[in-house]
């Protein structure tokens, strides 16, 4: 696993010990289905890809999905082995032979959200409206979960081929359901601290891009000073949550007094037990060693483009209700700024 720097990872014993005599060597078993957070943290420290291959049946599938979400919050890069349906990857080994399993089920993988898209098919008659328009609904809504703009494109433009759907109207859809992800995230860190707590690893996923952005931030700053300089000097304390503010400029002042990296050291000083709370469990988070230029600015953008977003927002509504009283001219002047607002945001 850490010569390749990936991991498969079985159901059971059974299926590693078939999978070694296929001659895949990194395989590892859960024994059972039910993945656990202490598990995944032990395989993200020998290993960051991580290849699921679990039984292809029902059971199977639900419990490869649950997985995917466990191990993408413990900051494992997930893949999905390809294993036709009906087989477990020792019937597959016996009946296809090894070649076969390490080129066709394991080297043949496909992304989490090409899974999910699939996974979420079953059962659904996508030649019924109600059920089709779910279905829309739900892989927008996994969609929603990936970072990267790209990723999210591809998808969103995937759909709206194989549906016959408005790409501009699918955008809108996912932008609407991004704001609801928002507005629960930021209640639920303001209203619901205890719960933030004991939930922290397995809803990461769930927040929106700029909080993920200021946490990666964070975890980041504590561990290199470099990155700390370059971070303040491009956005100062300007982090949208008010709890990572506070953190970031102790963190500044800390650095400032002469202090290396130590984020026990630095804990300790905070004089405030949630700050303190908050920032142990950014500083146990697991980051790559080194932190790209490209990472670093889309990390920035994430986080200044957000206040950018809620303007767009309180505009949308000034139009609203500009139309609501009729005044149409009001409402035209406010419909031109929006749009030169999102040209500005898009550049």
């Amino acid at each position: 696993m850490r010569k390749k720097n990936e991991a498969v990872l079985f159901e059971g014993y059974v299926d590693v010990i078939a999978a070694w005599e296929a001659g895949v060597r990194n395989g590892v078993a859960t024994l059972g289905t039910a993945i656990t957070e202490e598990q995944a943290k032990l395989i993200r420290r020998n290993a960051e890809t991580v290849i699921v291959c679990y039984d292809s049946d029902k059971a199977g599938l639900k419990a490869t999905y649950r997985a995917i979400q466990i191990l993408e919050a413990n900051n494992c890069y997930v893949k999905v082995a390809k294993l036709p349906e009906g087989y477990d990857p020792d019937d597959y080994i016996q009946k296809h032979g090894s070649e076969k399993f390490r080129i066709e089920v394991i080297g043949a993988n496909q992304t989490t959200m090409a899974f999910k898209m699939n996974y979420l098919r079953k059962g659904r008659n996508l030649q019924n409206e109600g059920e089709r328009m779910q279905y829309i609904e739900a892989v927008l809504t996994e969609i929603t979960s990936l970072s990267k703009p790209i990723e999210r494109d591809h998808y969103v433009r995937q759909l709206a081929e194989e549906f016959s759907l408005s790409l501009d109207a699918l955008k809108q859809e996912l932008y609407r359901l991004d704001k609801s992800n928002n507005r629960k995230s930021i209640n639920q860190a303001k209203q619901e601290a205890p719960k933030f707590k004991s939930n922290f690893a397995t809803k990461k996923r769930l927040l929106p891009a700029f909080h993920n952005a200021e946490r990666m931030l964070l975890a980041f700053m504590m561990k290199d000073v470099n990155i700390a300089s370059q971070v303040q000097a491009k956005i100062g304390g300007n982090f949208n949550i008010d709890e990572y503010q506070s953190i970031v400029a102790y963190l500044y002042s800390y650095y400032a007094e002469g202090n290396e990296p130590n984020s026990s050291q630095f804990i300790q000083k905070l004089p405030d037990e949630k700050l303190a709370r908050i920032a142990a469990e950014i500083a146990m988070m697991t980051v790559s060693e080194e932190l790209s230029e490209q990472e670093l600015n889309d990390y920035f953008k994430q986080i200044t483009n957000y206040p950018r977003i809620l303007e767009i927002e309180h505009k949308e509504k000034e139009r609203k209700e500009a139309e609501s009283r009729e005044d149409h001219g009001l409402a035209a002047k406010i419909g031109m700024e929006i749009i030169q607002m999102k040209k500005e945001l898009k550049h």
